[in-house]
């Protein structure tokens, strides 16, 4: 006697339908909103959009900025920040940023958003993270230390790559020539 295989219709389960729906319009909508960001800015409406979506895309991390790599103008400024730490003792050390310029390939595919970090450090509009940046800095070079950090300085070098010509190309890849100090924060220890 064979047993017979019960071929009914079962009752779909449609919980794998919506959650793989919401998936894909998960990614239409972040990738519309990164398309809005990263593509030039040729209409007011277009610029609409993208005040629209920038405070997600600055919660987020997504935000881009302007890719200035071709027209109307190049980004051709190298910025690198950098600290004065004075002790108690009146001697200084100076801090800087890792230099990408010295680093392998991997070791920039590892540390990229550090590196995006330390690029957005310096601008005005995050001028709200200098003294929680400077409180950290302070915290991380004192540890080993026996004196007292009095004050730390944050400024920005700025190395401007001037149109080449012929007097004064510059060749590809060159470590960047730092000349314009600038002073961003001055931080004093926290009562």
């Amino acid at each position: 006697m064979s047993k017979k295989k019960n071929y009914s219709l079962q009752p779909l389960n449609h919980s794998w339908y919506w959650n793989r729906t919401a998936f894909y319009i998960g990614l239409l909508v972040i990738g519309g909103m990164m398309c809005i960001d990263a593509f030039p800015q040729y209409t007011r409406l277009h610029g609409k959009f993208k005040e629209w979506i920038d405070p997600a895309l600055d919660i987020t991390g997504l935000w881009q900025g302007s890719w200035e790599l071709f027209a109307p103008e190049p980004d051709h400024v190298n910025v690198r920040v950098g600290a004065f730490l004075y002790w108690e003792d009146g001697s200084r050390t100076e801090w800087f940023q890792p230099n990408w310029s010295e680093m392998s390939s991997w070791q920039k595919a590892r540390a990229f958003r550090e590196m995006s970090y330390y690029d957005n450090l310096w601008r005005e509009g995050h001028a709200a993270a200098w003294e929680p940046f400077c409180d950290d800095l302070a915290k991380k070079e004192s540890e080993d230390s026996i004196l007292e950090l009095q004050s730390i300085i944050l400024f920005q070098d700025r190395d401007v790559i001037e149109a080449p010509t012929s007097e004064n190309w510059r060749i590809a890849y060159s470590p960047p020539e730092y000349q314009r100090r600038t002073k961003l924060y001055t931080w004093f220890p926290h009562e």
